[in-house]
């Protein structure tokens, strides 16, 4: 559930930023079907836009560190994650008590609807079903493929308020309210839910008011009906009823010059809206409060036993540029998202902490990746963490030596070294040494920067050593 609120809430950031520039630089235009595309748009946008951003960068991440060279050695561990933050769990309860109430009260209205539906004489039409009421109090309105009238207007043969719903009929309108409703639902706290609902009525009344007017009614006396329809019950969530509430800017918009096609061209404003909305949710301090959200759950049980996180831990790049120092770790063989935090550098005795701090999660991998304000070189340093709750300390000297198998360890500082059996080589034998398929001297070797390779790996069988440049 977690989970759920935290995309929600990250969504719902996408959906406020579109929404004010809908707001600003579309909704005035007479371009009535274009706009309702634009909403739909923004619906998909809100709610695709952060996975995909997410996708692609957790593929990016992995296909750099899949290929710059590991500093052996692997740290395992198992880890008891500490109490999340209870106002994670306040927010989860007030999600699904407020999510739950707007949802009662849909399934409230949708029900009346159905009722007012079946209480009235049905006249079966080509595409529709025209709804006759003895109840003058509910104004005309369509849902689905109902068209529901009451008697008088029938009788008289009212044919202003049979093309205006039926242009809603046709025109799918009620599937743009389920959308939106169900909008409205999850992102009940999102003021840019609700407003923008009301600006898709809208437009649907705009359609199916300029098709009243398209099929020859006078403009003035259908105004008229209009404003005598502006009283009576309405089903504002679910049905297009002809008083809707926006009736002066109806009005206007029949007056308005149908807008050029050089004003779709605003709708070019919501790109940068949506970048600068999916910048704002990687900010460390926004990434920080989605990770305590994820990582909190509601339980009506009590006393029920904390979930145990084991994984493993390495150094898979350093790299001084001399001006600071970045440092990336992997930790692997994770089950579910880790939360990251407090990464410091300890070095020649001085702590320093992360000035930047990217967390990525992929199949069960997390990709750290910390930069640190310092340039010198490294002596008795470590790398701490805290992993959901628990600090954990990487000694670079752990991880420069391995006593199992040979291994390769890169660094600014000590350039390419050959370790093995817990002891440092002084040369590497008869091993043949390859860059970039050229064979080079030992002395060589020595002389590559971390900063130029790509990949280092060590063929045991035919004694030959591989590197690879960028």
């Amino acid at each position: 559930m977690g989970k759920l609120l935290a995309y929600l809430l990250v969504s719902g950031l996408l959906l406020l930023a579109m929404y004010l520039v809908y707001k600003l630089f579309i909704a005035r235009e007479n371009q009535h079907g274009f706009n309702r595309g634009i909403i739909l748009v923004i619906y998909v946008v809100s709610f695709c836009a952060y996975p995909l951003y997410n996708f692609f960068v957790n593929l990016a991440v992995k296909r750099v560190t899949d290929n710059i060279t590991n500093i052996d050695g692997v740290e395992s561990l198992t880890i008891e994650p500490a109490a999340q933050p209870i106002w994670g769990t306040i927010l989860i309860w007030l999600f699904l008590i407020g999510a739950s109430a707007v949802a009662v009260k849909t399934i409230m209205t949708w029900i009346r609807i159905v009722r007012v539906v079946h209480s009235g004489e049905r006249l079966k039409k080509d595409q529709f079903t025209v709804v006759v009421l003895d109840d003058e109090k509910i104004a005309p309105f369509s849902w689905m493929h109902y068209v529901v009238i009451n008697r008088d207007d029938f009788d008289n043969k009212n044919s202003a308020i049979i093309a205006h719903e039926l242009k809603h009929v046709r025109s799918w309108h009620w599937l743009d309210l389920l959308i939106a409703q169900l909008v409205c639902i999850l992102n009940w706290f999102n003021p840019a839910a609700w407003l923008l609902r009301e600006e898709l009525m809208l437009v649907h009344e705009y359609q199916a008011d300029m098709a009243v007017i398209d099929n020859g009614h006078d403009p003035q006396e259908y105004q008229m009906l209009l404003v005598k329809k502006a009283v009576g019950a309405r089903f504002p969530s679910l049905a297009n009823s002809i008083n809707h509430s926006k009736l002066k800017k109806r009005i206007t918009m029949m007056y308005k010059s149908k807008s050029g096609a050089g004003s779709k061209l605003k709708a070019l404003a919501l790109v940068p809206m949506v970048a600068l909305a999916l910048g704002v949710a990687t900010v460390p301090a926004v990434k920080a409060a989605v990770s305590t959200i994820v990582n909190s759950e509601v339980s009506l049980a009590k006393g029920s036993e904390k979930s145990v996180v084991s994984g493993k831990f390495r150094i898979t790049n350093l790299n001084n540029s001399g001006i600071e120092t970045t440092v990336v770790v992997v930790g692997e063989d994770f089950g579910e998202s880790i939360s990251v935090s407090g990464v410091t550098f300890t070095n020649k005795g001085n702590n320093y902490s992360a000035k930047s701090l990217n967390t990525n999660m992929i199949n069960g991998r997390a990709t750290i990746t910390a930069v640190f304000p310092f340039s010198d070189n490294y002596e008795n340093a470590n790398i701490g963490l805290n992993i959901n709750g628990q600090e954990v300390k990487l000694n670079l000297d752990d991880f420069r030596e391995d006593s199992q198998t040979s291994s390769i360890s890169i660094s600014p500082v000590w350039g390419i070294a050959i370790f093995q059996d817990n002891a440092k080589l002084s040369t590497v034998g008869d091993m043949e040494i390859y860059l970039d398929g050229k064979r080079i001297s030992e002395q060589e070797m020595i002389a590559l920067t971390p900063e130029t390779i790509a990949s280092v790996s060590i063929d045991r069988q035919n004694n030959k050593i591989n590197i690879t440049s960028n």
